[in-house]
C-alpha cells in the first residue's frame, strides 16, 4: 500500500469499525468557551455534589459561585483577555475554582509544578509574561524567588484549609493538621480568604471569545529535547478532546461517576482527563492533594471510586503495598492509564489482584492530551487502542513526510481538533513538530510506533528513549516487559550510556519486591538476563535500587537514571 492507497487507508479512518457498540466516529464538539460549558454543567446540576476534598463536599452551584468570585476580584485587578495568570497549586477546590475564574475573565491560564526550583518557575514566568499568579503558601518562598525581576503585578496566596467549612478549618490549623508557612506582608500579595468575600461576577459579565482563537491555558513542556516549550491550547482543544473522550467510554459510565483526582491538575492529563471531563460531565472529583498512596487506597474505598484515572506506576505501587485490599476496589469499574507506557505484565498482575483490566490510552501536552484510547470492552494489552472520534493518526518515516503502509515501524503523528495551536513564541519548534499532508495539520509525536490491520496502534519507545547498540535498536520497555515477569521484580528501567566502541552499553535498575531483598544479587540476575534475553539486550551492568526516580506524573525519570550511571561508570561519587 503506497501513495495514493496509503492516503486513502488514512482517510477511512479503519479503526471506527472497532470502536464500541454506539460510539460514532465523528462527534459534534459545542461551539463554546471551556469555562461556559462548565458552568453550564454546574447550573443543571447545582446541588449535585461537584468536589470531595479532605472529607468535605462541594456542590456544583458552590463551585460556580466561587469561581465568579475569583472572576470577579481578578477583573478588578485589571486581569482581561490577554492576560496570563500563574497557578502554583496541589489538587484543590482552590485550583480548579481559580482555573475557571481565570478562563472567565478571558484570561489564560498557565499551571506550573508546585514543586519546581525557583529557576525553573521564574523561566516559566518570563516566558509566559504572566501578569499574576495563585499560590500556596507552602510554595510561596520559591515563587517569591523566582516573581523577582519579572512583570508579576500581584500574587494571591492560599493555604489548603482556606476552602474548607469555617469549623474544620480552625480545628485544623489548631491541632496543626493542616500544614501551613509563615507569608511575609507585601502590598501586592492578596489572601484568598479574601477573593473569596467578592460579589461574583455577573454571568452577564463573563468572558465570551472565539473557542477556536482563544487561549485556555499554556502548558509548558520539555517535548524530546531543550527548554520547556509552551504547549498553546485553545478553549477548542480542550472542550474537543473532553466531548471526544467522553464519547469513547459513554456507554460504560452513569450521570455520576466519582472520579479519583489524584494525578496532578497543572499537568495535562489531570487537567483535561480528569478536572475537565468530569466536570464538564457532572461527575464528582475525588481530590486528593498529595500522592500518598495509603491515602489514595483508603480513599478509593471511602469515598466509592468508580473511575480511576491512573499511571502505570500508580497502579503497580498500589497492588504492592502490604496493606492492599481487593474489597477497597469493589466500587471501581473503569480504570484508565496514560502518561507512560503500560507495561503488559503490570496490566497481568492489576488484574490478577484486583480482577479489573486496566483501559491503556496515549496522548501529548501538545494534544489536549488525548489522541488514543483502548475499547473498555476489548482492550488489547500493549497496544494504546484506537484514535479518538474526529481524530486521524497514522505512521510516517522517522526523519521524513512518508506516510507508510500498515504494520510498518515509524513515528507516529496525529491530526484533530485537540491538536495545539502551536508553542508560545517558537516558530522553529513549530516547524519541526507540525507536518502539512491531505489537508489537514498534522503533529508529530516523537513516539516510535505501529498500526495493525484493525486500526489498534502501539507505541514502541519514545526516540529520545531508543538504545543503539552495534547497529541493534533495543526498545528498552520491551526488554522490560521481560524482566518484570520475574517473581523478584517490583520495577525496572533500562537506559543507554555512551560507548564509544558499542555505541551505548544497556544498564539495568532494578527494585525488588521486600520479600527478595539481600537474596538476588548483580551476578545471579545477570545470569538470568542472558537465559532470558535476547543476547544484545543482556546489560552490561545491574544497578539495585530502593525506588526508581518519577516525575510527579509517575514517569520513569530514565535521564536521572541514565546521568546516574554514567557517573557511577566513571568512579565519581
Amino acid at each position: 500500500m503506497r501513495d495514493s492507497s496509503v492516503e486513502r487507508g488514512v482517510l477511512e479512518t479503519i479503526w471506527t469499525e472497532r470502536y464500541p457498540e454506539g460510539v460514532k466516529g465523528r462527534v459534534e464538539i459545542p461551539d463554546m468557551m471551556y469555562h461556559d460549558v462548565v458552568f453550564k454543567s454546574f447550573k443543571d446540576r447545582g446541588s449535585v455534589t461537584g468536589a470531595i476534598f479532605l472529607g468535605s463536599t462541594y456542590s456544583n452551584s458552590g463551585l460556580l459561585y466561587h469561581s465568579l468570585r475569583v472572576a470577579s476580584f481578578l477583573r478588578s485587578m485589571g486581569i482581561g483577555p490577554r492576560s496570563r495568570v500563574g497557578l502554583v497549586l496541589p489538587n484543590s477546590p482552590q485550583f480548579v475554582v481559580s482555573y475557571l475564574g481565570i478562563l472567565a475573565t478571558g484570561a489564560t491560564v498557565v499551571p506550573m509544578n508546585p514543586l519546581y526550583k525557583a529557576s525553573e518557575l521564574n523561566y516559566i514566568i518570563r516566558r509566559s509574561r504572566l501578569e499574576s499568579i495563585v499560590v500556596l503558601d507552602l510554595f510561596y518562598d520559591e515563587v517569591r524567588r523566582a516573581l523577582e525581576g519579572t512583570d508579576v503585578r500581584f500574587s494571591i496566596i492560599t493555604n489548603v484549609a482556606d476552602m474548607l467549612p469555617p469549623l474544620k478549618r480552625t480545628l485544623g490549623r489548631t491541632l496543626r493538621r493542616v500544614p501551613t508557612a509563615d507569608v511575609p506582608p507585601d502590598r501586592n500579595l492578596f489572601k484568598f480568604t479574601q477573593v473569596m468575600r467578592s460579589k461574583p461576577m455577573d454571568p452577564e459579565e463573563v468572558y465570551s471569545g472565539d473557542p477556536d482563537e482563544t487561549i485556555a491555558a499554556i502548558c509548558f513542556t520539555s517535548g524530546t529535547t531543550g527548554l520547556p516549550k509552551g504547549a498553546m491550547l485553545s478553549h477548542k482543544n480542550l472542550v474537543s478532546d473532553v466531548h471526544q473522550s467522553y464519547e469513547f467510554a459513554k456507554s460504560f459510565l452513569s450521570d455520576n461517576e466519582r472520579v479519583l483526582a489524584v494525578l496532578p491538575f497543572f499537568h495535562i492529563y489531570g487537567q483535561t482527563a480528569i478536572m475537565g471531563f468530569s466536570l464538564m460531565h457532572g461527575h464528582t472529583l475525588v481530590i486528593i492533594p498529595r500522592p500518598d498512596l495509603r491515602t489514595v487506597l483508603e480513599s478509593i474505598g471511602r469515598f466509592k471510586v468508580s473511575v480511576v484515572f491512573g499511571v502505570p506506576s500508580l497502579y503497580n505501587a498500589l497492588i504492592n503495598l502490604p496493606s492492599f485490599d481487593r474489597e477497597k476496589f469493589s466500587s471501581v469499574k473503569l480504570c484508565i492509564s496514560g502518561a507512560d507506557k503500560l507495561h503488559p505484565e503490570i496490566a497481568k498482575r492489576f488484574e490478577e489482584t484486583t480482577g479489573l483490566k486496566i483501559i491503556e490510552g496515549y496522548g501529548l501536552t501538545e494534544t489536549s492530551p488525548v489522541t488514543h484510547l483502548n475499547p473498555p470492552n476489548a482492550p488489547r494489552i500493549g497496544s494504546i487502542g484506537l484514535p479518538l472520534p474526529n481524530t486521524y493518526a497514522w505512521i510516517v518515516r522517522e526523519e521524513g513526510e512518508e506516510f507508510l503502509p500498515i504494520g510498518e515501524v515509524g513515528e507516529i503523528v496525529v491530526s484533530g481538533p485537540q491538536v495545539m495551536k502551536g508553542y508560545l513564541d517558537d516558530p522553529d519548534a513549530d516547524k519541526h513538530v507540525f507536518l502539512q499532508k491531505m489537508g489537514m495539520k498534522w503533529i508529530r509525536t516523537g513516539d516510535i510506533g505501529r498500526m495493525d490491520e484493525d486500526g489498534f496502534f502501539y507505541v514502541l519507545e519514545r526516540r529520545k528513549d531508543l538504545i543503539k547498540y552495534k547497529g541493534w535498536s533495543i526498545y528498552p520497555t520491551e526488554i522490560e516487559n521481560i524482566i518484570l515477569r520475574h517473581e523478584a521484580v517490583r520495577s525496572a528501567a533500562l537506559v543507554g550510556v555512551p560507548d564509544v566502541n558499542v555505541g551505548e552499553r544497556v544498564v539495568l535498575f532494578l527494585t525488588l519486591k521486600p520479600e527478595y531483598g539481600g537474596r538476588i544479587n548483580e551476578v545471579w540476575f545477570l545470569e538470568w538476563c542472558r537465559s532470558n534475553l535476547p543476547a544484545f539486550a543482556v546489560p552490561s551492568k545491574i544497578y539495585f535500587k530502593d525506588e526508581l526516580p518519577v516525575s510527579v506524573t509517575g514517569k520513569v525519570m530514565r535521564r536521572l537514571l541514565r546521568e546516574e550511571a554514567i557517573m557511577m561508570e566513571s568512579g565519581k561519587d
